[in-house]
């Protein structure tokens, strides 16, 4: 009877709190504009620097045919082996450039390279924004090496304008990640670790489709 009754009160404490509504303290306080000021660079030139100055390797193509053309150059210099790509809007592009991959998330466990689009990039902070969708969250986190297609479409200036573009395409995914450069740490004395839990190296393919709307 006495945990019923204390339970009773808790309830009726926060029901009267619910309905009670305390005057904003800071009227004056703009909670819908934006605290960042605003810049004349262009979006993708600003994306760039921010990329670049996080340690991410950024490229313009012409479409995703030079895109892919420029994975398989890459591919040759350096080696890659163990290609994954499940997307499978991109798993076909890189099979009629003829690049060896594989598209079965089987095969994350031993892959070299990741391949994958993105839902936006964030132009402020240079960032990446992947979710569950289509497994473009989970699968790069296995590989050494990320690639990522983004098309100046997707450029949004800050996580308020992600999350209005989210919104815009209806039910929010069940998980978003946002990546910001490669994968480090430096949590143990101090040193700089990369690749910690994740990629170590990331590249991001930009398309400049704002002509071909």
């Amino acid at each position: 009877m006495l945990d019923s009754t204390t339970k009773e009160k808790v309830l009726k404490k926060i029901r009267a709190s619910l309905l009670s509504k305390s005057p904003n303290p800071f009227p004056q306080l703009e909670i819908d504009s934006s605290v960042f000021v605003s810049s004349s660079e262009d979006p993708i030139i600003e994306f760039q620097n921010q990329l670049t100055a996080v340690g991410g390797k950024f490229f313009i193509v012409e479409d995703e045919l030079e895109f892919a053309a420029e994975i398989v150059e890459l591919g040759m210099l350096h080696l890659w082996k163990n290609i994954v790509c499940i997307e499978e809007g991109l798993s076909n592009l890189l099979y009629e450039c003829d690049l060896p991959h594989s598209c079965l998330v089987d095969d994350i466990n031993n892959m070299n390279v990741a391949i994958t689009g993105c839902e936006c990039a964030i132009v402020r902070s240079g960032s990446i924004v992947l979710s569950s969708k289509n497994q473009t969250r989970s699968v790069p986190a296995y590989a050494p090496v990320h690639i990522v297609l983004v098309k100046a479409s997707q450029l949004v200036n800050d996580m308020k304008e992600m999350f209005a573009y989210f919104k815009s395409k209806g039910k929010l995914p069940s998980a978003i990640s946002i990546v910001t450069g490669p994968s480090k740490t430096a949590d143990i004395g101090g040193v700089t670790v990369m690749g910690a839990h994740g990629p170590k190296q990331l590249y991001v393919f930009l398309i400049d489709d704002r002509n071909h709307e």
